[in-house]
């Protein structure tokens, strides 16, 4: 962290705002919690609007009130028991203010791991009110990356997200954040209040604004629903963004950014509506209810094409979702075939199919079997080196890096590294992975890699699989905007396709690299 741009904060008047705004002082429980959510609608114009009544009424009461000692849970075994025990159920208010827990009314059993992850955000602040000290305040469920890009420019590493089906993990998830964050604190001899400000003031003042670069072509279809809540937003293709803040829908978590995403309208509508672009790659919260997110753009409103209808067509009809009624129907990939089909069915009706955006087909090209990760930088990545003007001297793999308390950081490609071995620095790191189609693997593939463009004071980065390159930049902060990387596409196209093969030179071919230094 900058401690003198912070320093400057931190005197301003903004900064004494928000940092006495975390500071909890004497001021009675729901005024604090009021007090912050207000702040952060202020912020952030989709913050919940129930916030303040769903962390205080229904969490706070329960975790101080009844029978958790939170300033006791101060190791991961206690925190562990504490989640496995709490449940939530239903109070009142007598006539001298006193709260009665009715304990044969549970609102949320104990053994509801989903349920109770997803109230994480408003566990949280309970948490931190009860114990600052240990634990901090989680605000979003379906934003988690707004935290991981503050965290980013902040040079926070966050423990590796979890690969799991179990939710209660994930709730271990956020005790493991609040260890890192609180020794970024102590690091920085912050307190609390300072801490949170820092994180959710300080830091987003320092994300340097990135140009949204153009959309990879399109090369998956996704089939999502979309709840009457949705309806304002679609019809006004986005301009409207009451019901569908920010655009965030739920998607597959191998949604990647530019792909097709195909909106049905449930009922009473049961439709569908629209066809969109995947703004991002699946986002993966993990404090949500529902895990996989994408943002949409350049909607194009489509014919209606009614369940009916659906049902009634030949081919249409045995697809499996529409054989399964639609039930569950977000986040299921389509194929190039059935999008055609769905075409031709509105051309056959007559109607105007000129709107429906044109789905890509990827250029084909045999890499040899690609069974690990080494196959990837072998029969992929070194050969694309070579076209860029790389020879194998211009590159170490695996460089062993000191990264504290005598901990090492091996980097896959380390490009024209300059100085001593430990604390080089390189204007460009690689991080190769296998397969990044799992959203989890593609966060902290990125995440592995900004640890080592920040160590190598690079100023550019890329990670790479058996499909895909993604290039992002790496800002004076040590930041990488993850949401929009200035390059992103399928080797197979790299390869066959002179023009994006150009692109990519003119990014981080050999002579560029080597005038970044």
């Amino acid at each position: 962290m900058n401690t003198e741009i912070w320093n400057l904060y931190k005197d301003s008047e903004q900064g004494k705002k928000a940092i006495g705004l975390f500071d909890l002082g004497d001021r009675p429980e729901y005024a604090k919690i009021q007090e912050i959510a207000d702040y952060m609608k202020n912020k952030h114009g989709d913050f919940p609007s129930s916030y303040e009544s769903d962390a205080f009424f229904v969490l706070e009461t329960n975790v101080s009130g009844m029978k958790t000692p939170t300033q006791k849970t101060t190791t991961r075994e206690e925190f562990e028991k504490f989640i496995t025990d709490f449940d939530i159920v239903d109070f009142t208010i007598d006539e001298e203010g006193e709260l009665r827990f009715h304990e044969d009314r549970v609102l949320m059993p104990s053994n509801r791991y989903r349920d109770k992850n997803w109230q994480i955000p408003f566990l949280s602040m309970a948490l931190y009110i009860n114990n600052p000290s240990m634990y901090k305040p989680i605000f979003y469920q379906s934003r988690f990356p707004v935290i991981m890009r503050n965290c980013d420019v902040l040079g926070i590493e966050l423990p590796p997200i979890p690969r799991t089906n179990d939710y209660k993990q994930y709730m271990m998830y956020y005790w493991d954040i609040c260890q890192t964050w609180n020794d970024f604190q102590k690091e920085n001899n912050l307190t609390d209040a300072e801490f949170c400000a820092c994180l959710y003031d300080f830091a987003p003042m320092l994300n340097t604004p990135t140009k949204q670069t153009e959309l990879p072509n399109p090369t998956n279809v996704w089939l999502v629903g979309a709840a009457p809540g949705d309806f304002k937003f679609l019809d006004t293709l986005g301009d409207d963004t009451d019901g569908n803040p920010e655009n965030i829908w739920q998607c597959n978590e191998k949604t990647k950014r530019g792909d097709l995403i195909v909106i049905y309208c449930r009922s009473p509508r049961s439709y569908i509506h629209s066809v969109w672009r995947a703004n991002t790659d699946g986002i993966f919260n993990p404090f949500d209810y529902y895990q996989c997110r994408t943002t949409v753009c350049q909607g194009v409103k489509i014919p209606p094409i009614s369940i009916k209808e659906l049902r009634e067509d030949t081919y249409l009809s045995q697809i499996p979702i529409i054989r399964k009624n639609l039930q569950g129907v977000n986040g299921v990939e389509l194929s190039p075939k059935d999008y055609s089909e769905i075409i031709r069915y509105v051309k056959e009706r007559g109607d105007n199919v000129d709107m429906f955006p044109k789905l890509f087909e990827c250029n084909t090209m045999d890499f040899g079997e690609i069974k690990i990760e080494k196959d990837v930088e072998e029969k992929i990545l070194i050969p694309m080196l070579n076209r860029l003007g790389y020879s194998d001297s211009d590159y170490t793999r695996q460089l062993s890096q000191k990264a504290g308390r005598g901990l090492k950081a091996i980097p896959d490609f380390v490009f024209l590294p300059q100085g001593e071995k430990h604390f080089a620095s390189s204007p460009l790191v690689i991080e190769a992975k296998f397969d990044m189609s799992p959203m989890t693997e593609r966060i902290n593939a990125f995440a592995q890699c900004l640890s080592y463009a920040r160590m190598l004071r690079s100023k550019i980065m890329a990670i790479c699989d058996k499909e895909r390159l993604v290039v992002f930049t790496v800002d004076s902060n040590g930041s990488a905007d993850r949401n929009n990387p200035v390059f992103e596409e399928h080797w197979a196209n790299i390869f066959s396709n002179e023009l994006i093969g150009a692109k990519l030179k003119q990014l981080i071919g050999r002579d560029i690299v080597k005038n970044m230094h």
